[in-house]
């Protein structure tokens, strides 16, 4: 867990305004958590059905897949998100939501985790991540990528950020 209390609705809605997906696309969510974005994913819109959370803690996926009986929870690490979706699903993926506090793992860590949001991303995919930094919580430079702050709010413990990033 990223944060020292849940994702209020402030973020909630800015999260959700920055999804994209066509309706036959799947929106994924590393880190699942407690499921406070994963609301915020359903209540933008997006079906249950087309939504998949990654939540590698045992007892977190639990209780996620019990609250939102009707998403797909993998107890498993997001790094895996290609070979579990299958090729039916890898790369037409419209939006990756990241709820893994990025900032706190060495490099070669999130690499891994950008490689695999990029190969079950589609073209133009959307790549969120959610921060309560002030500036990016990425290296974007050593990670090759490029980014923007979509978003900010103030009215979040801790006030929050939401980046959106790209390769290129």
């Amino acid at each position: 867990m990223g944060s020292i209390a849940p994702s209020s609705a402030a973020l909630r809605r800015l999260i959700g305004s920055n999804i994209q997906r066509t309706p036959d696309q799947l929106v994924v969510e590393f880190g699942g958590g407690t499921g406070a974005v994963t609301r915020a994913i359903l209540e933008a819109g997006v079906p249950a059905n087309k939504l998949v959370s990654f939540e590698i803690d045992g007892e977190l996926a639990d209780y996620l897949g019990n609250r939102y009986p009707d998403i797909t929870v993998f107890r498993e690490d997001c790094r895996k998100a290609a070979s579990l979706l299958g090729a039916e699903q890898t790369g037409k993926v419209g939006t990756v939501v990241i709820g893994i506090p990025m900032i706190t793992f060495p490099l070669e860590f999130q690499r891994e985790v950008i490689d695999a949001t990029f190969t079950i991303l589609q073209p133009g995919g959307r790549f969120l991540l959610y921060s309560f930094m002030p500036h990016s919580p990425l290296n974007r430079a050593a990670l090759g990528l490029r980014g923007k702050r979509l978003g900010f709010t103030p009215f979040n413990l801790p006030p929050a950020s939401v980046w959106g990033y790209w390769r290129g």
